[in-house]
């Protein structure tokens, strides 16, 4: 082969890599993502939004654009902490995927999502339709076709929850003193 042959393919075999390898990660980038990490544990949607918006202050300051508001900023917190107690650090691990049993395919994942947990609050609506409140922040309400009548009387944390995935894909169970609900995720 002759030098220039040579030179061309060594050329072309470079240039190709360089274009199919994925681009090298922006330091900034990182910085912007982890402190939108941090936030992942505050249950009030509107302070969860201030604080991403924070979040993205090292990129601002990369690009010239005006700071964010001090009390975006000072939502973010410090690099190692996180709202929750760094449990929503934990659970922005990415996830190794897993294989899928036969049966786990067709009845899908019985874990439940909360096992035995108080509720933090509970009110009763219109047509005494129930909304539970958890310490994780998620909020549940009964179903319209649930035709079953919560009774509650005592305070919320002396009622203990287990919440699974029901059997279409917007509906869960809920178990509270022996009596499954039919619930919907609302936040």
């Amino acid at each position: 082969m002759r030098q220039c042959d040579f030179l061309w393919v060594a050329a072309c075999a470079i240039l190709s890599s360089a274009l199919i390898s994925p681009a090298w990660a922006d330091p900034t980038r990182d910085a912007v993502m982890d402190g939108a990490a941090r936030c992942e544990g505050i249950p009030d949607n509107r302070v969860w939004l201030d604080c991403f918006y924070g979040s993205a202050q090292p990129m601002r300051s990369l690009l010239g654009l005006m700071p964010a508001p001090e009390g975006q900023t000072r939502l973010v917190p410090a690099q190692g902490a996180a709202y929750g107690g760094g449990a929503a650090l934990a659970r922005r691990a990415p996830a190794k995927p897993k294989s899928e049993s036969f049966w786990s395919s067709i009845i899908g994942d019985t874990k439940p999502l909360a096992s035995d947990m108080p509720m933090t609050a509970y009110g009763f609506g219109n047509g005494g339709r129930f909304t539970v409140t958890m310490p994780d922040g998620h909020v549940w309400q009964q179903a319209e076709s649930d035709i079953r009548m919560a009774k509650w009387k005592k305070p919320a944390t002396s009622y203990k929850v287990t919440i699974n995935r029901g059997t279409s894909t917007d509906l869960y169970d809920m178990r509270v003193e022996g009596v499954v609900y039919k619930v919907t995720r609302v936040r």
